[in-house]
């Protein structure tokens, strides 16, 4: 049975606004237009309301400090509710993904009510090895390179290989000799420069406050790292992403590069690097590396978006709650790394970044869904409202009020750092390949579950790494 959305305002990314009728037929969209009318068809009634494409949280870590399938469920049910339909989830591990791969895909779509995919991390010379295997076999063509654990590689992960720039090169050639269409998400972090601030307020009396967690790793430590990262990328002519850009001169330094260019070097940065400070109310339960910075930082980061640097927004999203962040006490050396946000990632940036920051509609959708799907592989089958796209939606009323608290979405933690946020423009609706999936705060179960999201690559053969000189 075919269903018409009817009444709504379509926010298009690239494009605009427009009001039309999009009609779904097994889980696509096959119609776009006016007055749409099909017999027997499901009537959805999205008068007054603004029609997103569905959220895509291109930055989550599902399962770090609980179980993997708890966190498919509840997770993906609260992130539904926020407007979310898709999700790009990190595995990091020293074992082969070939061996892996095929549990984790069933736990997704056991557990998971919106679709999903993977960032592969390359740790080990047999993940390069197996690198166009995860390709071909497995449709993932995205990885990550995790430069803020380098000399922690055995005792943390058991890997064979630092995580170095000669990794980080050696990742390079094996993605340009598989295809132009891979990227590597990298964690930019200089760690010997961080073991320097960091030994600086070893002795600092009453250090447990936030501020001294931005102290041990400033702005240069990421910085330094984005500049390096960026200009090998740039010379290599191999697609990276920076994620969770957390620094206001690291956008600073990627718009004076000369040869910057955004469809080699992606920039993502995270809602609470746009919202939030050292001066947070949570304290310490808003440690996450990168660190909270200053509002400094989070205007220009505002700008990087409005400039084209910054191009979308992850979540970097982990389930904790408060025991166990604290589990080794509260302090400042010991606290547990990272907090939720995934369930409040599309309606704080819809309610800052346009009632705020006076974005327009349209930018907002390419900001939390287009823009990801285009640099992960997924578009147009996500990201967007098209003929042929899955029937990714989210309804929005625009007016509508909420302040955020622990209790706002039924989320799989006790706290939230947006705690106190005043928001404007609220999903009311979330609909995941023609399935409404949530309404009016709610899960409404669908029929058939999430799915594993199989990303294409064209391939370029065996062709040697070339070597693009920057000038």
């Amino acid at each position: 049975m075919k269903t018409i959305v009817k009444g709504g305002n379509l926010v298009i990314p690239y494009e605009g606004v427009k009001r039309a009728d999009i009609m779904i037929e097994d889980g696509i969209i096959v119609a776009i237009g006016n007055d749409l009318n099909e017999h027997n068809a499901e009537i959805i009634d999205a008068t007054g309301k603004h029609i997103f494409p569905g959220a895509i949280d291109g930055h989550s870590h599902y399962g770090v400090y609980g179980s993997l399938a708890e966190d498919y469920y509840k997770t993906s049910r609260s992130s539904a509710i926020g407007g979310v339909t898709s999700v790009i989830n990190f595995m990091r591990s020293s074992q082969s993904y070939k061996d892996q791969l095929p549990t984790e895909i069933g736990i997704g779509e056991n557990e998971s009510i919106i679709d999903f995919c993977f960032h592969l991390g390359i740790m080990t010379n047999k993940h390069l090895e197996e690198m166009r295997s995860y390709v071909n076999e497995f449709g993932s063509t995205s990885f990550k390179l995790y430069l803020g654990y380098r000399g922690q590689e055995q005792s943390r992960f058991g890997t064979d290989r630092l995580l170095d720039d000669e990794l980080l090169l050696d990742i390079f050639a094996e993605m340009n000799s598989i295809s132009k269409d891979l990227i590597l998400a990298i964690h930019c972090e200089n760690v010997d420069m961080g073991k320097h601030y960091t030994k600086k307020y070893v002795d600092v009396p009453d250090r447990n406050e936030l501020i001294f967690f931005e102290k041990y790793n400033p702005d240069i430590v990421e910085t330094e790292s984005v500049v390096r990262c960026a200009t090998l990328a740039l010379h290599y002519d191999a697609k990276i992403t920076v994620v969770h850009m957390s620094a206001g001169t690291s956008m600073q330094a990627l718009e004076k590069m000369t040869h910057f260019n955004p469809d080699i070097v992606n920039v993502e940065t995270c809602p609470h690097y746009l919202l939030e400070t050292v001066d947070n109310k949570k304290g310490l339960g808003a440690i996450v590396k990168p660190p909270l910075r200053y509002k400094e930082d989070n205007e220009l980061l505002w700008e990087g978006i409005k400039k084209g640097i910054v191009k979308f927004v992850g979540t970097d999203h982990v389930s904790i709650f408060w025991k166990d962040k604290f589990k080794n006490g509260y302090d400042i050396d010991k606290t547990v790394l990272g907090f939720g946000g995934a369930e409040f990632m599309f309606p704080l940036m819809l309610s800052e970044g346009h009632f705020k920051h006076g974005l327009p509609l349209e930018k907002i959708a390419e900001l939390t869904a287009a823009n990801t799907a285009k640099t992960y592989g997924m578009y147009p089958q996500k990201g967007t409202i098209e003929i042929g796209s899955d029937a990714d939606l989210v309804l929005v009323d625009l007016e509508k009020k909420l302040t955020i608290d622990a209790n706002t979405i039924p989320i799989n933690s006790d706290y939230t750092i947006y705690e106190g946020r005043d928001i404007q423009g609220w999903p009311v609706m979330t609909i995941r390949r023609g399935e409404v999936i949530a309404k009016n705060g709610e899960v409404v179960e669908p029929k058939t579950k999430g799915r594993y999201i199989f990303r294409k690559a064209e391939p370029v053969g065996t062709a040697p790494l070339v070597e693009a000189a920057v000038n």
